[in-house]
């Protein structure tokens, strides 16, 4: 089991699980390509959220595997058969930035699917940490993005209070902008 050093803030007392959800999809970047060594500017995310709260409660170490090895899976195939193919997970949400007053505002929406309907909560960073060190490496070697504790914003729904991201694989840009375009993705998975 991985641990991150110094590890996240606790769930705030009184609050309970309510859904563990594996996330697949892409970290997104921009450039200034008229400076190579400008820093890729982080630009959100968008991902695919798969239900894995019933394998979390039995098999937490499987759930924790299961970001690494949908990290090879086709997210395309998964998103239009709504299961991570080749598994039968199903969607329960997805996974979105919206621009509130030109700040980039993470959202998970939990009401997406016709039986599972969670609510959708919009966040702020609460913490973040680095992963671990021996964090699985991305597709293309590069290192996990850090484990993040969020808190909700106002317009939270379904009581939804707080979101964790936790077991991250890949999703880090490179150092610089060199070579890259003005806008990248770089594939990710999380618990």
């Amino acid at each position: 089991m991985l641990t991150a050093t110094p590890p996240l803030p606790p769930v705030t007392p009184g609050l309970t699980l309510k859904h563990v959800a594996i996330g697949r999809g892409t970290q997104n970047y921009s450039c200034d390509i008229s400076n190579s060594t400008a820093v890729p500017e982080a630009r959100g995310a968008l991902a695919t959220l798969f239900n894995v709260s019933c394998i979390a409660a039995t098999y937490p170490d499987l759930a924790k595997m299961l970001g690494k090895v949908s990290l090879n899976f086709n997210l395309t195939q998964s998103e239009a058969s709504q299961k991570l193919t080749p598994s039968n997970l199903a969607v329960s949400g997805s996974h979105y930035f919206t621009n509130v007053t030109n700040t980039l505002v993470p959202f998970f929406d939990l009401d997406t699917t016709q039986n599972l309907k969670l609510g959708g909560i919009p966040c702020s960073k609460d913490a973040g940490v680095p992963a671990p060190a021996d964090a699985p490496k991305g597709q293309q070697g590069e290192n996990a993005v850090q484990w993040l504790k969020l808190k909700a914003r106002p317009g939270a729904t379904g009581g939804l209070q707080e979101v964790y991201r936790v077991e991250t694989i890949g999703g880090s840009a490179p150092t610089s902008c060199k070579g890259m375009p003005a806008h990248f993705e770089v594939q990710y998975a999380t618990q």
